[in-house]
């Protein structure tokens, strides 16, 4: 700028004594501020309209450093290169260092050595922005603090200057680690609590479903999915109606409707992933969210499909006991008749030939022929009466030597029916040694072959199926008996499981897997073994069993005499059963030989007696209607002991547990009906001859006489 050209104009006097003055009072002025910034000046007056007022310079900040002071936080200025200029009380007390020793000292020297390069950096960054960083600081305690420092820069009239605040981080962090470490612990009692119940559920027996409110699978439990035959996974999703037959699912769309809870429970029928139906006990309960809303429902699984089994076999197993007590009473009430029947018969064919003889050659054959047949046919109803009387007696577990051979033919005969539409029938078994038997167990474990064996085989193929009895000893003496069929046969997978209880192949309702697994315990227990010696699939089967042969055979076989030994002295017979014919037939076959009497009522008897009369042998019934023959028994036993120890029991079948105990219990003799006049007068000829044979005396040559059997 050009300077102005001085004026020649002489100054005033008066104008240039104001401007010295003017420029003395900002002299004065200058030096007042200089030594109100030094520190010099302690107060400042000031004059106004008002009077003299009085600034006292010393305590112009004292509040603000009280409050300083007083601040959570700590605070410290910082001049060039990090000289501390100030610091709260505070700051001091988060550091852990005296006020004294920081004010003065770089902030670097303070820190620990560790924090210099961190700290170097925010102060650096202070000078731009506020900046902040987390250090740990260990005091003279040796406490260590977290303490969070921000820097920020403060214009002053002596330049810029770094404000350092310090807050100590310590308790909040103590507090969120209390936190933490109580969050941590619920976090993993919660995770404790749901893997416990996890294993609960799926380590639980019954099945666990859980549905939504379409009934469809939000979580199905391990025992529900193996129930069902399926993964978990693949049950995700399915509408729980869709898994049950027609009924069960229409019912279960009922209450899943009504929504509330069921305590009663219910049976529901369910088909596995393999077409298998499975009954199952449900119980289905409500889920509500805290609103009452419906969100679906948990149902509880039990699986009854055994149960039902069981139950199916305990009444079949019923059904069998019934079947067990008619067929002992048809036996027994077949066994009256046939008795005299067959006695009239002997009658007839030991008078034949004087008949014979009035009715010349031709009348004569005629009747014999007719004879004959009439006794070949009481002898089929009696053999078939027999085999009813055997099954009654299933539960009496008598082992006794048993004729092999006789229980096959007696069970093929049973099961012929089941036989005769499905395949043809070969016996190979004419030799095969006695073994030591249950015969009402031996022949249920035949028959069960048998069925199975004819079951294997569809109907109406007679040409080409077969069905093939096998009977041979092997070299160490055992009776050995193979059943050939040559039907579907046995998958290789399931021959591991045949002789399991329950399991079968057969569809529900036809087979309650039980069959085998009696027969191989039936064996087992008479020491002999029941396997599969051979199947292929669509080829047939071969089942053996193995039982070794019995060391005596004195029990065996009950043969009828031909010739009946006569008796040394004539004896008084009472017969007592409440079939007059059986009783007359009786006495006509007896008469020849004997005194005999006869009554239908056992009270008479018990009368006769009463009133003196003495018998040699009395033959009584077991089961009549106005007294028994245990009744009169034990009257007997009474009223005169002696001819108690005499009687003989007919029986055509003690079916009642009571009679089975009775008789069991006493050594008097029994006569099985139906039984012919040969038998009687042996039993009755040879209980004289022991009864009037003194116990010294030898048994010498005896006169026979010929009886028809």
């Amino acid at each position: 700028m050009p300077k102005r050209p001085r004026s020649t104009k002489p100054r005033s006097p008066r104008k240039s004594g104001t401007y010295r003055a003017l420029r003395k009072r900002l002299l004065e002025a200058e030096q007042t501020l200089q030594a109100i910034r030094s520190g010099e000046v302690d107060a400042i007056v000031v004059g106004g309209p008002g009077g003299d007022r009085v600034f006292t310079l010393a305590g112009a900040d004292h509040d603000y450093r009280v409050l300083m002071d007083e601040m959570s936080e700590g605070v410290a200025t910082l001049a060039k290169d990090g000289l501390v200029s100030y610091c709260n009380a505070r700051f001091a007390s988060i550091l852990g260092l005296p006020a004294e020793r920081i004010v003065g000292s770089t902030i670097f020297g303070i820190l620990p050595s560790a924090a210099k390069e961190r700290v170097a950096a925010l102060l650096q960054a202070g000078l731009l922005t506020v900046s902040k960083g987390e250090f740990e600081l260990g005091g003279e305690d040796g406490a260590v603090k977290t303490v969070l420092i921000s820097v920020s820069k403060v214009a002053m009239d002596t330049g810029i200057t770094q404000c350092v605040i310090a807050t100590d981080l310590s308790e909040e962090k103590r507090r969120e680690q209390e936190v933490a470490a109580e969050r941590a612990e619920r976090d993993a009692a919660l995770r404790a609590s749901e893997e416990r119940y996890r294993q609960i559920v799926e380590t639980a027996v019954e099945g666990i479903w859980l549905v939504d409110t379409d009934g469809r699978t939000t979580f199905a439990n391990r025992a529900l999915a193996e129930m069902l035959e399926y993964a978990p996974s693949d049950l995700r999703g399915k509408p729980i109606f869709d898994l049950m037959n027609e009924e069960s699912a229409a019912a279960a769309r009922r209450f899943l409707g009504r929504r509330r809870r069921y305590s009663e429970l219910r049976e529901f029928g369910f088909r596995a992933k393999s077409g298998r139906e499975v009954w199952a006990l449900l119980s289905m309960s409500p889920i509500e969210d805290h609103r009452g809303r419906y969100l679906g429902a948990v149902v509880m699984v039990s699986d009854v499909s055994d149960r039902r089994k069981l139950q199916a076999q305990l009444m079949l197993a019923d059904r069998m006991s019934s079947l067990g007590t008619l067929s002992a009473g048809v036996a027994h009430e077949i066994n009256n008749p046939l008795a005299y029947v067959i006695a009239s018969l002997d009658l007839v064919a030991d008078r034949l030939p004087e008949i014979a003889s009035m009715l010349g050659r031709e009348g004569g054959q005629f009747l014999e022929q007719q004879v004959q047949r009439a006794r070949e046919g009481t002898d089929r109803v009696r053999k078939i009466v027999r085999d009813l009387k055997s099954f009654s007696r299933a539960d009496e577990e008598t082992v006794t030597v048993t004729d092999l051979v006789k229980s096959l033919n007696t069970s093929l005969t049973l099961v012929w029916n089941e036989i005769k539409h499905r395949a043809r029938l070969v016996k190979d078994f004419d030799r095969l040694p006695p073994v030591r038997a249950n015969e009402a167990r031996l022949g249920q474990v035949f028959i069960n072959l048998f069925v199975n064996a004819a079951q294997a085989m569809p109907e109406g193929n007679i040409e080409h199926n077969e069905l093939r009895v096998v009977g041979r000893t092997d070299a160490l003496g055992n009776a050995v008996v193979e059943i050939h069929d040559t039907g579907c046969g046995i998958p290789p997978d399931h021959l591991d499981r045949i002789f399991e209880p329950f399991f079968t192949t057969k569809p529900v309702g036809e087979g309650t897997g039980l069959g085998l697994a009696i027969c191989h315990g039936i064996v087992t227990s008479l020491g002999g073994t029941l396997s599969v010696q051979e199947t292929a699939v669509g080829k047939g089967t071969v089942f053996r069993v193995v039982l070794p042969a019995a060391k005596s055979t004195a029990e065996s076989v009950h043969l009828a005499p031909r010739l009946v030994p006569r008796p040394k002295r004539r004896g008084r017979i009472l017969v007592i059963d409440d079939e007059k014919d059986l009783t007359d037939v009786t006495r006509e076959g007896l008469a020849g030989l004997h005194d005999v009497m006869t009554t239908q009522d056992a009270r008479q008897a018990l009368e006769w007696i009463g009133a003196g009369a003495r018998f040699d042998l009395i033959l009584c019934d077991m089961m009549m209607p106005l007294m028994t023959g245990m009744e009169f028994h034990m009257r007997l036993a009474t009223l005169n002991p002696e001819q108690a120890d005499r009687v003989v029991f007919m029986t055509g079948g003690a079916f009642t547990p009571r009679a089975r105990e009775f008789l069991a219990r006493l050594p008097n003799l029994r006569l099985e009906k139906p039984f012919d006049l040969g038998h009687v007068l042996s039993m009755v000829n040879a209980h004289l001859d022991i009864a009037s044979r003194p116990a010294s005396l030898g048994v010498g040559e005896e006169e026979t006489h010929a009886v028809p059997s």
